[in-house]
Order: C-alpha cells, then sequence, then structure tokens
C-alpha cells in the first residue's frame, strides 16, 4: 500500500565526518522524537545552515527541520541510508524505559520551526505528515511510537509543547492528528505510487551515470535522492 506524497522532503545533507553529522549507521528505527526548535523564527534554511557552519562545534543535531516552507534533511534518515543524529542525551533513562534503546542510536529526530514569519499552521500540516511519513516508512505505530522529547528528557526540555501551544494543541491532540494523517495517506482509494524493481533499477542505472559524471556535490545530492526515491517506491532498501 502506497503512502500518498503531499510534500518533497530535500536532503540537504550537513558535511560529514564532523560532530554533528558523525556518519555513523543508525540501527532499526525504533520511534520517532517529535522537537521544536525553540528559536522563535529560524526557518529549516537556516537552522540547517546554522548547523553546517558549526558543524565541529558540538555534538548535537537533528535529521529534519520543518516549516511552512520547506522540509529540510540534513542528516540522512528518510531520503537515503539512515545514520545517527545527536537529539536525546544519552544519560536519561526515558528512551530505554519506553523503546528498549537509546533515541540517538535508534530515532528520528524531527524538528518544528515556528514563531517569527512562519505560519504556524501550514508548518504544522507538514510536521505532522512527515512524522505519518517516517511511522509509514519505518512500519511503525504512530499511536505509540513518536515520543515527545519532554517526556524522554522532563528535567530540561518542554518541547515540542512550546510550538503546539501556539495552536491551542496539547501534545495528545498532536499524536491523534499524526495517527489520523496516517490513516488518510495509506487509503487504498489514494493513487497508486509503485513502480516495478526492474524498470526502477533500469532508471537507476542511467541515474548512477549522471552521478559519476559529475563532482559537483549538489547534483551528486540529488542524483542520489532520485536513485532512493526510486528504491523506495518499488520496495527496495535504500542506498
Amino acid at each position: 500500500m502506497a503512502f500518498l506524497m503531499k510534500y518533497d522532503i530535500v536532503p540537504r545533507y550537513l558535511s560529514g565526518p564532523s560532530k554533528r553529522r558523525p556518519t555513523a549507521p543508525m540501527q532499526p528505527c525504533r520511534f520517532i522524537v517529535a522537537h521544536d526548535t525553540g528559536n522563535p523564527g529560524s526557518t529549516a534554511a537556516g537552522n540547517v545552515a546554522y548547523y553546517q557552519n558549526t558543524r565541529n562545534a558540538q555534538e548535537a543535531s537533528a535529521h529534519i527541520f520543518v516549516d511552512d516552507k520547506q522540509i529540510l534533511e540534513c542528516i540522512p534518515f528518510l531520503t537515503a541510508r539512515p545514520e545517527k543524529a545527536w537529539h536525546v542525551r544519552y544519560n536519561v533513562p526515558g528512551d530505554n524505559q519506553r523503546y528498549g534503546v537509546d533515541a540517538n542510536d535508534a530515532a528520528g529526530g524531527i524538528e518544528l520551526c515556528h514563531g517569527g514569519s512562519i505560519d504556524i499552521k501550514q508548518a504544522y500540516s507538514r510536521y505532522v505528515w512527515l512524522i505519518a511519513f517516517a511511522c509509514y516508512t519505518y512500519n511503525l505505530n504512530p499511536s505509540v511510537d513518536i515520543a515527545g522529547h519532554f517526556e524522554l528528557d522532563p528535567a530540561r526540555r518542554t518541547d515540542p509543547k512550546g510550538a503546539l501551544q501556539l495552536l491551542g494543541k496539547t501534545f495528545r491532540d498532536f499524536i491523534e492528528d499524526v495517527t489520523a494523517e496516517y490513516a488518510a495517506c495509506i487509503r487504498s482509494d489514494n493513487p497508486p505510487d509503485v513502480i516495478a524493481p526492474e524498470d526502477a533499477n533500469k532508471i537507476i542505472r542511467f541515474l548512477s551515470a549522471g552521478y559519476m559524471a559529475t563532482e559537483v556535490a549538489e547534483a551528486r545530492t540529488e542524483f542520489n535522492r532520485l536513485a532512493n526515491e526510486l528504491r523506495r517506491r518499488s520496495g527496495q532498501p535504500l542506498q
């Protein structure tokens, strides 16, 4: 069953290996951690640019930033083979108690941008859809496999409740919204979104030739994204 792709997920990977992006493979994804930036007015592009400019400053990061205009993935999670991001402290017990793993090792970290000129309703719609899609991609149950950062590190963090309050929503409301979005996007009457693996691999071979023919990093990233989109739609593992 296909998932309705409402928005583009744009890869804008941090340089690595670096402190923010160690390029370490992630374990099989067990859950999703919902964050907000806590920095009103900062956009997805602004946050990714800041991470890139300070990539060796500290071990703190997230996989994806979402605002009202863009969904930017700065550490591979949904557009390529997933890597670790540093988005929850290791020395807090909540993730292990609830899921049996550390969030940094086996969870996606997704940040909601808010405040300033950002249209919070538009940003929230993308955020809810993206987390529903992440649950679909990793065969997670959106009713139970999403944790708020505030639940895992309650002594230090309150996100994403700050952003949700701008919409008059509780975290439970958010979970219900993601669950409803998940159900709506996998309805059997959605347009087909699949391709035969044989056909996908024929196209991927052409993309691979283009990848090898250029040394432009942005072009290579786009070739890789397109190839992985074909792999995803044909039921093959990402690379």
